[in-house]
């Protein structure tokens, strides 16, 4: 009988012979069917092996197992099974369970690929909806939404509106391959925009603070000394001397460090004889191969000038872009050339930054007080820590306090002044004076070594908001300590300037031996900016310029019929103008006066009977 091969069942029987012929096994009479049995055993084919018990095997196929109980002689015994054949003959199967029927008679052309956990770089049009472990959030690759890029409708090459060169927003930082000097930062955009507040600072980035490789970094400018040219206490690359209108050197010796000047520059015969380097100054000056002086008119020398020459590795370049006479008498290392394209935009555009910082730091409430005592002026400084607790200490002379900087004979500052940040407010239009009276500070005064502190004039800065022009000397010719922003014209007419000179005019500079001693403005603590003061549209006009009138800015929410204030009787202060402007002194405007406060824009008086005043900015 052939028996399906199921399992292998090892059966060990511990039965001896004699135990089996007991029940009749094991007579002779058997022996020749024994060994006829034997035979038919040995010569069948072997069989497959499985581990499965037999009492799994009838358990689970709910069948008997037969065997032959002749062979129970302690050996292992296969349980047999003949395997059903297949309708085809297949190859030897790959694993134990045997395979199906194929479901087609016929071979496919190409087995399919695996499928595999991520999508195929070249995405079919109708993609698999079956994953391996499908998650609940589709796969980064490929998205859910298509990316941005490509977009719908590509970029043109070029763009309609390339990128300026540079940039709207360029680095502060030198390029990878910086330049000799120190890059100059780019210009505020000319058609409007937000700005970086940070360049604006005080004067702004490269009007202010000592900048460029190797500046100076010390804690205060030193004193004005000889000249070593080959031993230079730092570097500074700032302009030292802006002037929005026209230089004229009548009569004087020297102007120290870079110049950049967006009129005309004229030297006559009895003018300054040296520029950017001196005989005598702080001698922190510009790193060399830059361009020291720039022009935005006419270059006219009527002299020899010395220009950072006084030792061969100093050398600069004079760059105009108008006209020029006496070209060769600019004695310098470098070049003298004519550039009809030069771009003066960043410094044009600081004009009506300067222009408004000028109005606003006017406004600041006053913090100390300016006493006049037995001709000599104080500044005294408050005992705490002045505006608003910022180290700051405010300071206004008002236009009908011309006897405080007029006809005196000294200058002091209060000890408490220092480590603070010193602004003074001249008020005034039209013309206004400030004597050039020896400065005092801490019983020193003097622009020599010992003398007045370095580290205050670094910390002055003395605004003109108003007047047409300033004299700034008045008959008086000590050292004047402190930079200086005069929104109109300047008159200088004392024997020597320490600090950044910002004319937005004209400068004319008239004394014998007058020199303009280059310091940074370096305050201890910074000054505050208005609001605004990062945003502009570029249409304001400037002194010096050809901009034409001023242009008013878009109004942000237009109204739909704007509608004026009412506009009271009779001519009185404004509350809280913060400038000290009384209804006493509004009150003569009522008579015709064409003076302060009835000329002051914006106006600080307010009522029909300004308008009397011919010069009244208000509205009528």
């Amino acid at each position: 009988m052939k028996i399906s091969v199921v399992a292998s069942l090892c059966i060990l029987l511990s039965t001896t012979t004699s135990s089996v012929s007991a029940w009749g096994f094991g007579s002779s009479s058997s022996s020749k069917q024994a060994e006829e049995a034997e035979v038919e055993v040995n010569s069948t084919e072997p069989t497959s092996v499985n581990s499965r018990s037999l009492k799994t095997i009838i358990h689970e196929e709910r069948r008997f197992v037969l065997f032959n109980s002749r062979r129970l002689s302690g050996e292992c015994l296969p349980i047999c099974s003949e395997p059903e054949p297949t309708n085809k003959p297949t190859f030897p199967p790959v694993a134990e369970a045997q395979t199906l029927i194929p479901t087609s008679p016929e071979r496919t052309a190409r087995p399919t690929d695996p499928p595999t956990l991520e999508p195929t770089k070249d995405p079919s049009a109708s993609p698999t909806k079956a994953t391996a472990t499908p998650t609940l959030s589709p796969t980064d690759i490929p998205t859910a939404t298509p990316t941005k890029a490509p977009t719908v409708q590509p970029t043109p090459e070029p763009t309609p509106n390339p990128t300026p060169n540079p940039t709207n927003a360029p680095t502060v930082s030198p390029t990878a391959n910086p330049t000799v000097r120190e890059t100059v930062p780019p210009p505020p955009p000319t058609g409007g925009g937000l700005l970086d507040c940070e360049q604006l600072q005080d004067l702004g980035y490269g009007f202010s603070k000592a900048i460029g490789p190797n500046h100076y970094n010390g804690k205060c400018f030193p004193p004005v000394t000889g000249l070593q040219a080959n031993n230079l206490p730092g570097r500074d690359d700032s302009i030292a001397v802006f002037v929005g209108g026209n230089y004229h050197g009548q009569n004087a010796a020297e102007v120290e460090g870079n110049m950049v000047v967006l009129g005309n520059l004229q030297v006559d015969s009895n003018g300054p004889g040296n520029f950017v380097s001196v005989g005598a100054g702080t001698h922190v000056l510009p790193n060399v191969g830059g361009e020291c002086i720039k022009v935005g008119g006419k270059l006219t020398a009527s002299r020899n000038i010395q220009v950072f020459n006084q030792a061969n590795s100093m050398n600069c370049d004079i760059v105009y872009k108008g006209s020029q006479s006496g070209k060769n008498k600019w004695k310098t290392n470098g070049e003298v050339r004519y550039d009809p394209d030069l771009d003066l935009s960043e410094y044009e555009n600081m004009v009506p930054i300067w222009k408004r910082k000028s109005e606003y730091w006017s406004t600041l409430p006053t913090t100390g007080t300016v006493k006049l005592q037995w001709g000599g002026t104080t500044f005294q400084c408050s005992s705490g820590n002045g505006y608003e607790g910022r180290g700051i200490e405010i300071f206004r002379v008002l236009p009908n306090e011309r006897n405080k900087i007029e006809n005196i004979h000294t200058i002091y500052f209060s000890d408490s002044c220092e480590g603070k940040t010193i602004l003074i407010n001249v008020q005034g239009s039209g013309n206004r004076a400030v004597d050039a009276a020896a400065m005092h500070f801490k019983g020193k005064s003097g622009h020599g070594s010992g003398g007045f502190s370095t580290c205050l004039t670094s910390s002055i800065l003395w605004n003109f908001p108003d007047a047409a022009t300033v004299n700034l000397g008045n008959g008086r010719t000590s050292e004047f300590h402190g930079s200086l922003l005069v929104t109109g014209n300047l008159d200088a007419t004392t024997t020597g300037y320490s600090g950044r000179t910002v004319v937005l005019g004209n400068l004319v500079h008239n004394k014998g031996g007058s020199e303009f001693h280059s310091y940074d403005f370096n305050p201890p603590f910074p000054l505050p900016d208005p609001d605004d003061i990062c945003e502009y549209d570029g249409t304001i006009s400037f002194p010096g310029s050809s901009n034409g009138a001023q242009e008013a800015p878009p109004t942000v929410k237009p109204t739909v019929k704007p509608t004026n204030p009412p506009v009271p009787s009779g001519c009185k202060a404004k509350k809280n103008n913060g400038v000290g402007v009384t209804d006493s002194a509004c009150a003569a405007c009522k008579n015709g006066q064409t003076w302060w406060p009835c000329d002051m824009n914006p106006p600080m008086c307010e009522g029909t009977g300004c308008c009397k005043s011919k010069n009244f900015k208000g509205p009528c």
